[in-house]
């Protein structure tokens, strides 16, 4: 019984493992989608807007792949967690103040 108290209570490499592979996952997904979102918002205006779609698609692989071995370089699982938010905060505000003022209402 002292080993569930001591697994639970204690903080194992673990659980900030498996925290940094859900970051990775699930946080870098959220990421690369919002990154897209917003070179393709950002794009439209110069290219063409399916072009502009295209090109934030593809770059969202290469943010997705940075934010992947990015989480794993932070110093602790917290601090990946708190910059991947932050990152997503700031692409889907972009992106909110690109549709504003560009007039888009799609």
């Amino acid at each position: 019984m002292s080993y569930f108290i001591n697994f639970f209570n204690e903080p194992s490499p673990r659980w900030a493992i498996f925290s940094r592979v859900l970051a990775a996952t699930f946080g870098g997904y959220a990421l690369a989608t919002s990154s897209a979102l917003f070179i393709s918002q950002l794009l439209s205006s110069s290219a063409g807007r399916y072009q502009a779609i295209h090109i934030g698609l593809l770059l969202s692989f290469l943010v997705y792949a940075c934010a992947a071995m990015w989480v794993f370089s932070a110093s602790n699982a917290t601090k990946a967690w708190i910059g991947l938010i932050k990152w997503n905060l700031a692409f889907l505000f972009g992106t909110w103040l690109l549709m504003q003022f560009s007039g888009a209402s799609h």
